[in-house]
């Protein structure tokens, strides 16, 4: 073995450990994984089925946020896109939902998952710009 391979192999040795430990402290499953999932295509047929009941799925500071439009028709909860969630990916408490349409961020409270932000599009590499709620 070269001492270019050494190396090499000391460094896959140290990241494969990173990961691990990483995957341990932020505790993500698949189990939260399919949950936060669950939780974020429940919000989007909620919406598709006429949004008033996807309010209940918001958490309270994005159902906040609302204001007097609610979850109305013609309200910022109606303009979610639809779609089957495709991808999630969870941190601790925080996830991430994606579908071909749209991106929603969750948070886990004592009763479950909930939505902190729907309608999400990208604005650079670590903001998002969301029609409910928000990062």
């Amino acid at each position: 073995m070269s001492a270019f391979e050494f190396r090499v192999s000391a460094i896959m040795i140290k990241l494969v450990a990173t990961l691990g430990a990483l995957a341990a402290v932020t505790g993500c499953s698949a189990a939260d994984s399919s949950s936060a999932g669950q939780a974020a295509q429940k919000f989007i047929t909620a919406v598709a089925d006429g949004g008033t009941s996807a309010c209940a799925l918001l958490a309270p500071r994005a159902r906040d946020g609302l204001g007097a439009a609610g979850c109305g028709p013609g309200s910022p909860v109606d303009q979610v896109p639809r779609g089957e969630v495709t991808a999630t990916v969870v941190w601790g408490d925080e996830a991430q939902a994606r579908s071909a349409a749209d991106t929603l961020f969750l948070h886990e409270f004592p009763d479950g998952w909930r939505v902190t932000g729907a309608g999400c599009r990208p604005r650079n590499e670590q903001v998002y710009d969301c029609l409910v709620g928000g990062r």
